[in-house]
């Protein structure tokens, strides 16, 4: 043992007995740190706060936490982590991402604390931290730094072997004695052979751990083709005569490393919104307790304490203001980039901005139960998912790569028959060029590129095998109340008490100054009207309405019902459509018409979806009324009401028998089984938690524009997709054949597979490159849908961060 810290893992790991640990381990880990760990390193992992800021419980009282690691190497770590802490009280379930260093853990806390999961772990030499923004982008910059060192080393090793073989090139022209090629070889080799081993140590260590689990991976060809033209170059120049391969294998290491730098970038700059977002908290706010306010740090916040946000700051956590007025910018988390006013009563959310104004909030969401932690979950997930796409391209690039490796040999054996001088460059250009990183890379470099360019127009992508489904799709059904209308009601009109319409002017402000009393969500529809005026003796009944004294008078506002009540004669409101009448003690004064509004957005994606040909229905809990009035004020034909889950559900799979490709639009618990039994489903994120769950995208703004977008813009992603795919293909069908023929040297097929690599992430990237268009020329543009995405796609160009009626999106 080099220390008492390897003493200690090892004993650790025995009295365990865990010793296969050692069978399958691929690398010695790092030499322990000499400092003693104990379980007092780990108290302050147990305390409360800690655990309401970094973990997630569930229904169940199961906690999940995502933890960084240190010295993650390979499967091996993987395996010693799981079976070691998998047999602690309480824990569920531990997955390890060996590339990411992350262990996503869930676990019962009343079993085990969260501190001795942590303890056992640095025991077992896998020191953890707690999971933040800042640790993602250490390891971002980490990875970067260490992929530039390789390619600089690799660069510049390139340029120095090829200025030897120029050399050595052109003095084959002019005669050039046998002991002068010899020095220009053995340089050559004491170049090329660090260079390679470093600079290409990551595809022989790939190459390696997929062979170990008896899978072809896209490093084995690689790895293979750099080991055979460096063991042949290096005996040839010891031992033999001939030509060496020196200058083609720090070539070609080179260039496939920049294709690998140019995924790494995309992959990355893919989280830039999830690293945004999660950086977007305040590290320090100020509580507001006993009149007094403190400043504290934001893991100290708890559930009901109350807390001060001024101009410029940023809100810390979910809850609801109970004092002050204020403009709130929402963009970063919803894309919308218009302040909404924020009154008492109203909800906010974690990550939103003040503009203008001050309030006190009281907290009811923080840590990770937040809005905000939410969809940086389902960006989490997303970037961890793998499509079908990606699983089938993966599929294929395992078998070709065995057609490689067969027909490499095959190539080599038939041409050293004919000439032998010949095959063993001819057997490295097939390895080289035939090389499908292209295939492998095409489909997940476009959906990662894809999934930024949706989350910068509010679409949080859930399952990316969403972005094949939505250009396939036939129908569209649409839940109303919450998504093609808004959950709080509005006033649509005022009436006399004889029917007649009039101004609400006057008696608004006086229901306005009424409803100041209530917490139900219909005093939000009076709330702009409210003058500011003085009320007295105002009181809420339960149920009914409100009532109070105004200039000496007595008012009364509520149900027709609460108003016949207080007068002693009936109030027969208009019709079947949701009043609530006003009166005095003299009689009744006006009716108040209340609906729920139209939500943002929702006329444009109607006409986007009817200007695709698609077949769009409402399937709706609510009377047939008010879905039939929705249904002709918006121009849609197919409509459902007083439709239960089970319903709703019955009408997707008959469509689907019927060979329709289905999507569900809707927001509520209700809709949960019908997004699930969908085919592709979006939802809003102010929606239910359980609804989000289920959905394929979410939605983050509180508009309907976005879900435009996504059936706009996701044909081009499967484009994008399709034209990687038929290049990688043809491309490894064209130079398969001229490889084996003799016709590509190793340092063209080395250029050539790499430029293919790099062709496809350019073109990949485009898929999130999303750019909206308009009209602008100087004629109209068409006038049915002239504010839809789909209509501003097909006329013109502007940025990305305008929408179609001109307001930013991010």
């Amino acid at each position: 043992m080099c220390c008492a810290g390897c003493e200690m893992v090892a004993n650790l790991i025995h009295d365990a007995g865990l010793e296969r640990y050692y069978d399958f381990r691929d690398a010695l880990p790092e030499r322990p740190e000499a400092i003693e760990i104990s379980r007092e390193n780990y108290l302050a992992w147990d305390r409360e706060a800690v655990l309401c800021h970094y973990t997630k419980t569930d229904c169940n009282d199961i906690s999940s936490v995502s933890l960084v690691l240190e010295n993650i190497h390979c499967s091996a770590c993987s395996w010693l982590i799981q079976r070691f802490i998998g047999t602690l009280p309480g824990v569920q379930e531990i997955s390890v991402d060996i590339a990411d260093g992350r262990a996503l853990i869930k676990w019962d806390k009343r079993q085990t604390p969260l501190g001795d999961i942590a303890y056992r772990l640095a025991q077992l030499g896998y020191p953890p931290h707690l999971d933040s923004p800042e640790a993602s982008a250490d390891r971002n910059q980490v990875e970067r730094r260490l992929m530039l060192k390789r390619m600089v080393v690799a660069g510049l090793g390139m340029m120095q072997v090829m200025s030897y073989a120029l050399a050595g090139y052109i003095g084959a022209f002019q005669d050039i004695d046998e002991q002068t090629a010899r020095f220009f070889q053995l340089v050559s080799m004491l170049v090329a052979v660090p260079v390679s081993l470093y600079a290409g140590q990551g595809f022989f260590r790939s190459a390696w751990n997929t062979l170990k689990h008896r899978r072809l991976g896209m490093d084995v060809p690689v790895a293979l083709a750099l080991l055979v033209a460096l063991s042949a170059s290096i005996f040839i120049t010891l031992f033999g005569s001939g030509e060496t391969y020196f200058d083609s294998v720090v070539m070609f290491i080179f260039f496939l490393l920049v294709g690998r730098y140019a995924v790494m970038v995309t992959r990355q700059n893919a989280g830039q919104l999830h690293s945004a977002l999660a950086r977007s908290l305040p590290n320090q706010v100020t509580r507001v307790l006993n009149g007094k306010t403190q400043e504290v740090g934001l893991i100290e916040l708890e559930v009901g304490d109350y807390v001060e946000v001024g101009l410029g700051e940023t809100i810390p956590a979910d809850g609801q203001v109970v004092e002050g007025e204020a403009s709130v910018d929402e963009a970063l988390l919803s894309g919308e980039s218009k302040p909404r006013e924020r009154h008492p009563g109203d909800f906010v959310l974690a990550g939103t901005q003040l503009t203008r104004g001050r309030i006190v909030l009281e907290i009811e969401k923080i840590g990770q139960d937040t809005a905000l932690s939410e969809v940086v979950r389902l960006l989490d997930r997303a970037r961890h998912f793998k499509p079908r796409a990606a699983l089938m391209a993966d599929q294929i690039a395992g078998w070709f790569i065995a057609f490689v490796l067969v027909g490499a040999i095959t190539a080599g054996w038939v041409w050293w028959q004919v000439s032998p001088s010949h095959a063993l460059p001819i057997m490295l250009s097939v390895l080289v060029v035939s090389c499908p990183c292209a295939l492998a890379l095409g489909t997940p470099v476009a959906l990662a590129s894809a999934a930024r360019g949706f989350g910068r127009l509010g679409l949080l992508i859930n399952h990316p095998d969403s972005l094949e489904v939505l250009p396939k799709v036939t129908h569209v059904i649409l839940d109303k109340t919450g998504t093609l209308t808004l959950s709080q009601m509005a006033l649509v009109r005022c009436l006399a008490p004889n029917h007649e319409e009039i101004s609400e002017h006057h008696f608004g402000a006086i229901a306005g100054r009424l409803e100041r009393v209530s917490r139900h969500p219909i005093a939000t529809a009076f709330r702009s009207l409210d003058d500011g005026g003085g009320v007295q003796d105002a009181e809420e009944i339960v149920h009914q309405g409100v009532q109070g004294t105004i200039d000496g008078r007595k008012y009364y506002l509520g149900k027709p019902e609460f108003i016949a009540n207080q007068l002693g004669v009936a109030a027969q409101p208009p019709n079947a459509s949701a009043w609530l009448a006003l009166a005095d003690e003299e009689g009744l004064l006006a009716w108040f018409e209340l609906d729920n509004p139209t939500r943002a957005g929702a006329r444009d994606l109607i006409a986007t979806l009817q200007m695709k040909n698609l077949t769009v229905w409402i399937a709706s809990g609510d009377q047939e009324a008010p879905v039939q009035a929705l249904a002709t004020q918006l121009g849609i034909d197919h409509f459902q009401s007083q439709c239960s889950p089970e319903q709703k559900l019955l009408l997707v799979q008959e469509l689907q028998r019927q060979g329709g490709c289905v999507a569900m639009i809707g927001d509520g618990i209700n809709d949960a089984p019908v997004l699930a039994g969908a085919d592709v489903s979006l939802t809003l994120a102010e929606g239910a938690d359980i609804a989000r769950t289920q959905a394929d995208v979410v939605m983050t703004g509180s508009t309907l524009e976005s879900a435009s977008w996504a059936f706009v813009l996701a044909p081009k992603v499967r484009n994008v997709i399709q034209q990687n795919l038929l290049w990688a293909i043809s491309y490894n069908a064209l130079a398969f054949p001229l490889a084996a023929l003799g016709l590509v040297p190793p340092w063209a097929a080395a250029i050539g597979m790499s430029a293919s690599s790099l062709l496809v992430v350019m073109n990949g990237r485009r898929a999130g490159q999303i750019t909206n268009h308009r009209h602008t020329s100087g004629s109209p543009a068409p006038a049915k849908a002239q504010n839809s995405p789909l209509a501003a796609l097909t006329v013109g160009t502007i940025n990305l961060s305008t929408t179609s009626n001109g307001s930013k999106l991010l």
